[in-house]
C-alpha cells in the first residue's frame, strides 16, 4: 500500500500538473468505488477546477473550484497516472479525468480496493476528522514531546502495530514502521513500556529521516507503487529491513528474517533488534 511518501510524491506531482486545469469531462468505466453514484460523481466533477491538492496520512484531497473535494485512497493497488490527452486507459482504468491541456488523470486499480469519494466542504472536513490521524511527522510541530506521550498511552502496546494505527503518527505504513525500527534497533514485538527513552528518541528521529529520504527519492516501488509519471520510487535501492529477508544485515551481516505481527509480515534483525 502506497504511504506518506509515495501519496506525497504524486500529490506533489499533481500539483505541479492538473491545479488550475478544468475538468471538461469524467468518463468512468467501472463505478464501484465511487461515492456517491456514477451519474451524481460525473455531474459534480465536470466542468470544476482544480484548485489544490492536500495530503493527510495516506488520504489524497482533490479541491475543486466548487468547494467540494474527492478524496481518493489508493489502498494496495490503486495509481493515480498523468497521461497524455487521448492515451487509451489500460484494462484496470476505472476513471479518466479529460482535462485541458497536455494531461489527463486515469485512475487505475487491478485488485479494486481503492476508492474515490466526492464531498462538499462542510462534510469533507468531517471526514478526514472522521478518519482519527494523529500529527503529520514531518510537520515542525510534531516533536518528539508528543510523540513520546502518545505512544506512553499504550504502555502494554507492541511497538510495530501501534505505528501502523495512525493514532500517533499519520501515514507510516509496514514499509517505513519496519525500517524505522530496524534502524533505532528495536525489535517490533517491543513493548513500549519496555523502549527506553534513548532508544525511543532514535525512532522518532529515524522516522523524520527516513520519510524525508523516501520522499526525495520519489517513494519505495518495492511492490505496486508507481508514481504519478509511471516511474519507479528509488527509495527501493535503500531498504536495509522491508523484502531484505535472508539478506546479511547492515550493521552486523547477521541474516535477516521475517515473521508476521500483527497480520503483517515483518523482518528485522534478530541480533541488532533484541526483543
Amino acid at each position: 500500500m502506497p504511504e506518506l511518501p509515495e501519496v506525497e510524491t504524486i500529490r506533489r506531482q499533481l500539483q505541479r500538473n492538473i491545479v488550475n486545469k478544468k475538468i471538461n469531462d469524467v468518463v468512468v468505466r467501472w463505478g464501484k468505488r465511487l461515492e456517491p453514484s456514477r451519474s451524481k460523481f460525473i455531474e459534480n466533477v465536470k466542468g470544476r477546477t482544480v484548485k489544490s491538492i492536500e495530503r493527510r496520512g495516506k488520504l489524497l484531497r482533490i479541491n475543486l473550484s466548487s468547494g467540494w473535494s474527492i478524496f481518493v485512497h489508493l489502498k494496495m493497488t490503486g495509481k493515480l497516472i498523468l497521461k497524455r490527452t487521448g492515451t487509451e486507459p489500460t484494462k484496470h482504468t476505472h476513471v479518466v479525468f479529460k482535462l485541458n491541456g497536455k494531461y489527463d488523470v486515469h485512475w487505475e486499480d487491478f485488485r479494486k480496493f481503492g476508492f474515490l469519494k466526492l464531498l462538499s466542504k462542510e462534510d469533507a472536513d468531517k471526514y478526514v476528522e472522521s478518519w482519527n490521524f494523529g500529527p503529520e511527522p514531518l510537520d515542525p510541530s510534531f516533536t518528539f514531546s508528543k510523540f513520546k506521550m502518545c505512544l506512553n498511552a499504550y504502555p502494554n502496546a507492541k511497538i510495530k502495530p501501534k505505528l501502523l494505527e495512525q493514532k500517533c503518527i499519520a501515514g507510516i505504513g509496514n514499509i517505513y514502521a519496519v525500517e524505522s525500527l530496524w534502524s533505532a534497533k528495536i525489535h517490533p514485538l517491543t513493548q513500549i513500556k519496555d523502549i527506553p527513552e534513548d532508544k525511543l528518541k532514535k525512532l522518532f528521529q529515524a522516522i523524520k529521516r527516513i520519510l524525508k529520504t523516501a520522499i526525495a527519492d520519489g517513494g519505495t516501488s518495492a511492490d505496486n507503487y508507481f508514481d504519478a509519471h509511471g516511474g519507479e520510487g528509488k527509495y527501493v535501492y535503500k531498504l536495509k529491513a522491508y523484502k531484505q529477508e535472508g539478506k546479511p544485515c547492515a550493521n552486523c551481516k547477521t541474516k535477516i528474517i521475517k515473521e508476521k505481527i500483527g497480520g503483517r509480515g515483518t523482518a528485522y534483525c534478530p541480533k541488532c533488534q533484541k526483543l
